[in-house]
This record gives C-alpha cells, sequence and structure tokens, in this order.
C-alpha cells in the first residue's frame, strides 16, 4: 500500500514496487475485502478503518521526519 496516496496494490511474492509498503498480516482480511478481486484500488483516507489507521500511522511517522529536518534547518540557518 503506498499510504501516501491510498493505493492499494495486490503485489505477488518476490515482487516490489517503489513507495509501496507490505500491510501487515492482521489486515489481510480487509485487504481482501477492499481488493475484491481486483489487482488494485484506491482506498478512502478519510474512513476510520483498521487498514487506513494502520496507513495514517505510517504517513505521520514520514511527516514527523520531515519536520525534524526542517526545524534542523531554521536552527542551523539562523546563524
Amino acid at each position: 500500500m503506498n499510504v501516501d496516496t491510498g493505493e492499494l496494490v495486490r503485489l505477488r511474492a518476490g515482487q516490489g514496487k517503489e513507495g509501496f509498503i507490505q500491510v501487515p498480516n492482521e489486515l489481510e482480511k480487509e485487504v481482501e475485502k477492499q481488493l475484491n478481486g481486483k489487482d488494485s484500488v484506491m482506498v478512502d483516507m478519510s474512513k476510520d478503518t483498521p487498514l487506513v489507521n494502520w496507513a495514517k500511522s505510517h504517513r505521520t511517522d514520514k511527516k514527523k521526519s520531515r519536520a525534524k529536518i526542517a526545524k534542523a534547518s531554521r536552527r542551523k540557518n539562523r546563524s
């Protein structure tokens, strides 16, 4: 799943796609329900489901690291 865009893609073993994170096995039933036999779908990231909450938690980690970088850059530019 691409946690930034909400795109959910079925990948076979050994396949990898840049920008995509493997969804944990605990959410497998919900993933199959979302895919509904398709290979790719867009997930509505505004819903309150375990899959979306998992994706949002991974997305916010990325935002926090961006905030840290920006803070360090501002500190460096002050001097």
